[in-house]
Formats: C-alpha cells, structure tokens, sequence
C-alpha cells in the first residue's frame, strides 16, 4: 500500500523551479533568525525577555510567513493547514510521539544515564506550541513541498530537508560559545532531531494535514523539557 496520499502527491506536481528557489530563500532567512536569537543570548537582556523570545520570534516568523503567503496568492492548505483526515493525523502524531520517547529514553539509557521527570510550566507549553508550529509550517509544509519544484525525487528532497531541518538547531550554540563546532550537539540531540524529521514527514505524507505532524513535534519537544537526566 502507498503510504503518501494522492492529494499530496497531486500538490506537489504543481511546483516549478521558483518555488524550490523561494524555499530555499525562506530557510536562509530562518537561518539568519537562528543567528539572531543566539545573539540575543549574548547580550544584557533580562532572562524573561529571552524565555520570551522562545515565542515571539517564531510568531513573528509565521506572520511573516503568512504575509509572503498571502502576497504569492498561495492557498494555506498548500502547507497541510487544512482538515483533510484530521482525527488520523493527530492519531497518527501521537503514535509518532510515543516512539520519539521511546527513542529518546533508549539513547539515555544506552549511555547508562538515568532518567527523571519534570512538569513544565505553562510558558513552557506556549513555547512549544509556537516551536513546533512554526518549523512545521515552514520545514514540512512549505520548504519539503516546494523543493519538489527543484528535485522530483522525495527520498532524495527528504534527506535534503532533514539537513536543513537540524542545521537551524545549531546557529544558537555557535554564537553562545563563540565557534563553529558540529560537535556541539550530543549524537543523541542529532539522532532525536533526525528521527522527529521523518515521523513528521510520514505522518504529513500520509495525510496531508499538517496538524498531526505539530502534534508530535509538540510531544517531542516537551518530553525533551521533561526529561532530566
């Protein structure tokens, strides 16, 4: 049985070649708001005011992304914001999420550390709401899809997308500590990330709705916030 949707196949045989440029344009833009939110470390700013920018960075991120949208007369549902099979994609996202812990705990215990469990906060939950909608939109919904207009070949569009997706994790580390080391996330962060990318893939892919996917992502990111080892 294909595992992706027609519906998603169809829209994808839509993009051209500016689109996988504009997609391209988009994630260097999201690159250099990963800069900037690593500089924002660096400096006096109070620690609200950075706990805050968890969530207005990435809400500045979508208005503007809707904004780029709306001026490219493109359809939201494009980007799986839609309710095409909605219950299975959130079904399907939390299944996702259920492993992603799995995943997340074996790696932890693998390196015999232990491991214990916190309840975040409610600004926490804001921040992964925000978080996990913004990369969603932009990385599954928007960047995956239109780079379908450069290379026809998912496999191949997927892994591309999969590196885009864990290079934007790096920039605010590298700015922290003052130098660019690709060792600067454990194996086990890079894995985990890795892993969040494809299930969120599959669950878009087979949907078509994007909702299931930032369900997951949320899950992923909480349990990250929870676990203390």
């Amino acid at each position: 049985m294909e595992w992706t949707s027609e519906k998603y196949k169809n829209n994808l045989m839509e993009y051209e070649k500016k689109d996988g440029i504009k997609a391209i344009i988009i994630y260097c833009l999201i690159m250099g708001s990963a800069f900037f939110h690593g500089w924002l470390y660096t400096t006096n700013t109070s620690v609200l005011i950075l706990n805050l920018s968890q969530v207005w960075i990435p809400l500045v991120l979508i208005l503007l992304f809707a904004c780029f949208f709306h001026c490219n007369k493109q359809k939201i549902d494009s980007v799986g914001i839609n309710t095409d099979k909605l219950k299975n994609s959130i079904i399907l996202g939390v299944i996702g999420g259920i492993f992603l812990l799995v995943i997340q705990t074996v790696l932890f215990k693998a390196q015999g550390k232990s491991i214990s469990f916190t309840e975040p906060l409610l600004i926490n939950w804001i921040i992964f709401f925000f978080a996990a909608l913004e990369e969603e939109i932009i990385f599954r919904g928007y960047i995956q899809t239109r780079l379908s207009g450069l290379i026809r070949n998912q496999w191949i569009v997927g892994i591309i997308n999969s590196v885009l997706f864990l290079s934007i994790h790096y920039p605010v580390r590298w700015v922290i500590i003052g130098k660019l080391y690709f060792d600067v996330l454990p194996v086990e962060y890079v894995i985990s990330l890795l892993a969040l990318h494809f299930f969120c893939d599959a669950v878009y892919k087979r949907t078509n709705c994007l909702w299931g996917s930032v369900v997951l992502h949320i899950i992923y990111n909480a349990v990250g916030a929870m676990i203390a080892v």
